[in-house]
């Protein structure tokens, strides 16, 4: 669990941090994509992470770890609406942070059925 707290840690630091430090781009969406890409890459390292641990992985347990970086991304959303004066909190954000969720759910999901077709 450790690269997924490394990444809760670096995603709530770069969360917080004040919006102009950040490069403009002409990437259009390019902010919401950062968003899905670090909550999919997030998500999968949590699901993995939790894999390896090679104990008994219940459906509920999946989803308390989904829901628990779905919420946090809306604490973050949260926290920048109303902790920072750099930042706002959207909904757009939010939607971007759960469909990486969802995408990394996915991918995860993906790469270990094929795994285990191997196996």
């Amino acid at each position: 669990m450790r690269f997924s707290i490394l990444l809760l840690i670096i995603i709530t630091v770069l969360s917080l941090m004040p919006g102009q430090e950040f490069p403009e781009t002409d990437v259009s969406f390019a902010d919401k994509w950062v968003h899905w890409f670090m909550y999919g890459t997030w998500t999968v390292v949590v699901l993995w992470e939790d894999r390896k641990r090679k104990t008994a992985h219940p459906l509920g347990r999946t989803v308390l770890l989904l829901l628990f970086v779905a919420a946090w991304s809306g604490l973050m959303e949260l926290a920048q609406a109303f902790l920072t004066t750099t930042r706002s909190g959207e909904w757009m954000d939010l939607w971007a942070n759960v469909f990486g969720v969802i995408c990394g759910w996915a991918l995860f999901g993906g790469w270990s059925a094929a795994r285990s077709r191997k196996a």
